[in-house]
């Protein structure tokens, strides 16, 4: 028998709160949660079992450190590229880009996790190098949960937040562009598209979030924080799916 890790517990565990509290709202009583719920688990058992392993690492921390080596210049080439870097040991190496980040796992354990999953690829004798500037996984690894988890999260906290914001407070953006009918010969064209406007969209916000990162180790105690970021993601629904 499986077990699911305190982290992912967590993570899912925010999940069904958000979407417990978007129900609620919506005038959904407490007393009709329960065979709800009940229900939905039994559809999703039937569909697949899924099976959750012990992970070393988040998305957010794998993001984190690509992001590192693409912009810090200890970690750049003279022409800009990142460097081709020990996996383990005193920096520069991805243990100490890892260690960096201050992300309270340790620093060994998810540098060798990024192996394992591929985020970072052997390019020479004991030196790795970023497979991308970008954290993008396996189905079968289970950060892909985590990831699925903490999006569900925080659109669901999105659309809650901006529900009870007050005429002073501006909302959150939430948007989303669609239409019904794309031909399916423009799927391949649709893809690159959103993909490099996507790139440049979010190296932008994360330019202008990094920027404003706290930096030094004696403000983090003294200057409230909070988690901020921005999710896109495409999607194609083949019309007999699509409601």
């Amino acid at each position: 028998m499986t077990r699911t890790t305190p982290n992912m517990e967590v993570d899912y565990s925010n999940v069904l709160v958000a979407i417990f509290e978007l129900m609620l709202r919506g005038g959904v009583r407490a007393s009709d949660l329960l065979p709800v719920c009940m229900k939905s688990l039994g559809r999703a058992e039937a569909k697949q079992r899924l099976t959750h392993v012990s992970e070393a690492g988040g998305l957010v921390t794998a993001a984190l450190v690509l992001d590192a080596w693409h912009r810090d210049r200890r970690y750049l080439t003279a022409r800009g590229a990142p460097r081709p870097i020990r996996l383990l040991g005193p920096g520069p190496s991805v243990e100490a880009l890892v260690r960096i980040q201050k992300v309270g796992q340790r620093a060994d354990t998810v540098a060798r996790h990024l192996k394992d999953v591929m985020l970072v690829v052997r390019c020479g004798k004991g030196l790795y190098k970023p497979a991308s500037d970008a954290a993008v996984i396996s189905a079968k690894d289970p950060l892909i949960l985590q990831h699925a988890a903490r999006a569900l999260s925080t659109l669901l906290e999105t659309v809650g937040q901006n529900m009870s914001s007050t005429p002073q407070l501006a909302p959150l953006i939430e948007r989303f562009a669609e239409v019904p009918d794309l031909p399916s010969k423009h799927v391949r064209a649709f893809k690159a598209f959103t993909q490099s406007q996507g790139r440049v969209f979010l190296r932008t916000v994360n330019d202008w979030l990094e920027s404003r990162r706290v930096r030094h180790r004696a403000s983090r105690g003294s200057t409230r924080t909070v988690r901020a970021g921005i999710h896109t993601y495409a999607y194609v629904v083949p019309k007999h799916l699509a409601t």
